[in-house]
C-alpha cells in the first residue's frame, strides 16, 4: 500500500481487495430476492436488496483493508485518474470480460469512500491493458493501482 506524509498527496495508489464476485455471481445476486432488510427486519413487499447487500458487505471488507494498511482518502478526490495495473489472485482462472466486470465494486468502493470523484468516462482514462490472473487458492483478492491525471480524458 501506499503510504504518503501529511503534507503532500499522492498521485499513484496501491489497493490490495478481497476477491470480488464475478460478473456472473454478481448477475445472480441481481436476480435474488428477499424480504429482509439491511437492518434484519422485514419488509412489507419483496425487494431486490440481495445484490446491494453484498455489495455492502464487500464494501466493508474492502474498507477495513485500507485502514489496515493505513490508506486514507486523498482530502480532495481525485477528478481525473487512471487504472494503472490489476492483478487478481483467483481460485480458477476466469475469461477476461468477467475479470473487467469483476472490478465493479471494487472501483465503485473508491468512489463511495472518496479518492476518485467518479468512475464515468469523463472521469477514468480509459485502461490500457486487461486485468492479469494468477492462481492463489489461498490468498484470493484484486491488486489495484490507480494515478492522478491532470486532464479529461480523451473523448
Amino acid at each position: 500500500m501506499t503510504t504518503r506524509k501529511k503534507t503532500d498527496s499522492p498521485t499513484r495508489l496501491s489497493f490490495s481487495f478481497p476477491e470480488p464476485p464475478s460478473m456472473n455471481q454478481m448477475l445472480a445476486l441481481a436476480k435474488k430476492r428477499t424480504r429482509k432488510g439491511r437492518d434484519g427486519g422485514w419488509m412489507k413487499r419483496s425487494m431486490p436488496i440481495v445484490y446491494d447487500n453484498a455489495r455492502h458487505s464487500y464494501q466493508l471488507d474492502c474498507l477495513r483493508e485500507t485502514r489496515a494498511k493505513g490508506v486514507r482518502p486523498p482530502k480532495q478526490p481525485w477528478k481525473y485518474w487512471a487504472i494503472v495495473s490489476v492483478s487478481f489472485r483467483l481460485h480458477s482462472l476466469r475469461d477476461p470480460i468477467e475479470l473487467a466486470a469483476g472490478l465493479k465494486w471494487a472501483i465503485d468502493f473508491l468512489v463511495k469512500e472518496g479518492y476518485v470523484a467518479d468512475d464515468s468516462p469523463r472521469e477514468l482514462h480509459a485502461p490500457k491493458n486487461w486485468p492479469l490472473q494468477s492462481i492463489s487458492r489461498q490468498d484470493r483478492g484484486v491488486d489495484i493501482v490507480i494515478k492522478r491525471m491532470s486532464r479529461k480524458p480523451k473523448q
